[in-house]
């Protein structure tokens, strides 16, 4: 049974039609939307999503990151914001601040920044500030 931290826990439709970014793929710019994105290529820009995100292990993301749930395998560099949870993998690598009410950190993963927890709901528009 799905929790409702995994991607496409909302729908069971969405996890199907989760955009993907694929491994041979770059894109730059700004991505937003409401649907479950994938990232399995590199990704620089933005990303601001009503929606959960997932960094696939060797996917690069240079970006930060806005989403109700991050699940990290890969490379991010920028601050990651969830409303709900960011949950970095064994093979995660951080560098920048991580914002989020609950945050899971399995024995391997490389955090370098500051964690901001908060149990009041975080904004997604909002992200953590750096002083």
């Amino acid at each position: 049974m799905a929790k409702d931290t995994e991607i496409g826990a909302q729908d069971p439709r969405q996890a199907a039609t989760a955009t993907l970014i694929g491994r041979q793929t770059h894109i730059e710019g700004a991505i937003t939307g409401g649907g479950a994105v994938r990232v399995d290529g590199h990704l620089k820009g933005t990303v601001h999503l009503e929606a959960p995100l997932e960094v696939i292990q060797g996917a690069i993301v240079e970006a930060d990151v806005q989403a109700t749930v991050v699940r990290i395998a890969g490379a991010v560099t920028g601050n990651v914001t969830a409303t709900q949870l960011v949950e970095l993998l064994a093979t995660a690598v951080v560098k920048g601040d991580v914002c989020a009410p609950a945050l899971h950190v399995v024995q391997g993963a490389k955090l370098d920044g500051r964690v901001v927890m908060k149990t009041d709901k975080i904004p997604a528009a909002e992200p953590p500030k750096i002083r």
